[in-house]
């Protein structure tokens, strides 16, 4: 019977991964939940200038994060709540000489046999990442899409970036939602293994964020990269390599987001350095029901 592995890199992620694990077993019901956590050498864009003040500031030893043991107590907590599903956390060195983001991602999605876990023709690979929700109720969606699948095949989603509460998103992931959900900017979740060379395909887009060869659905992937409350926020900052004058003007936007609520629905600039006419200058209002799971956390307006 083929398996449903999720695995993902994590670093810094604890305040969001106690709310993704039951999102996962309620969506995806999966055989394995896997937490590769370490830091990526040069960051997840492959441009962290990582400085002893850096690894002091965020990491615990220079490869594990600043929240590590509490992601320990997390995964405890989540394995006793579910003792049918094999959840691990890998402490994961990454080697100094992989530069590569892509590489970093791809390493971190693929080393199952280091894990004592098999993965086999028919398998069911979700390469996913800590921030990465989807709706309770898109369980049976999911599933439909999984039964289509052949080996060496996988299917992608419509993914929505939001901005600091629930209410925005970075206007550039909404244009799919008037293309009658499908086509725009899709991103991976599932690919049924068939070979490694496949799935290594599929995982070097992860800065391309280009899928040509996985099939377009009309699923939402809720994904909240900036959720980022306190030093998490400073941290994500401090691995996205932009001077401060660039971040003081982001943190106006976010700023701005959460003073307007779900009250002022205009466009909120959060790039004023792009272009007028760019959607990449902009965090665009929305108005959708999100997964019960992600309401506790912090970021969520009641």
């Amino acid at each position: 019977m083929s398996k449903k592995i999720v695995i993902m890199p994590t670093f810094c992620d604890a305040h969001i991964i106690k709310h993704q694990i039951p999102n996962i077993m309620d969506t995806i019901n999966p055989d394995y939940i896997i937490y590769n956590e370490g830091m990526f050498p040069l960051g997840p864009e492959s441009n962290t200038n990582v400085t002893e003040q850096f690894i002091n500031e965020y990491t615990l030893d220079g490869h594990r994060g600043f929240d590590y043991m509490e992601l320990k107590g997390i995964i405890d907590d989540n394995r006793k709540k579910y003792p049918d599903v094999n959840i691990i956390l890998n402490e994961m060195n990454y080697p100094y000489t992989t530069k590569s983001a892509p590489a970093c991602y791809t390493m971190a999605c693929t080393n199952f046999d280091d894990l004592g876990v098999t993965a086999n023709e028919g398998d069911y690979i979700f390469p996913m990442e800590g921030d990465v929700f989807h709706y309770q109720g898109a369980k049976d969606e999911i599933s439909e899409y999984l039964k289509q699948l052949e080996p060496n095949t996988g299917f992608k989603s419509i993914w929505l970036d939001f901005i600091e509460t629930q209410f925005y998103v970075e206007k550039k992931t909404i244009s799919p939602l008037v293309n009658d959900g499908v086509g725009g900017r899709q991103r991976r979740v599932c690919v049924r293994f068939g070979d490694m060379e496949f799935l290594n395909g599929v995982l070097g887009n992860f800065m391309t964020q280009q899928y040509p060869m996985l099939y377009p659905t009309s699923l939402i992937t809720f994904h909240y990269p900036w959720w980022k409350p306190e030093k998490y926020k400073e941290l994500r900052y401090a691995l996205i390599n932009r001077d401060k004058s660039y971040w003081a003007q982001f943190d106006n936007g976010l700023n701005e987001i959460r003073k307007n609520g779900n009250e002022i629905t205009d466009d909120v600039v959060i790039r004023p350095g792009s272009p007028i006419n760019s959607d990449n200058r902009y965090a665009a209002f929305v108005d959708i029901e999100h997964p019960i799971h992600i309401m506790d956390h912090v970021n969520y307006i009641k």
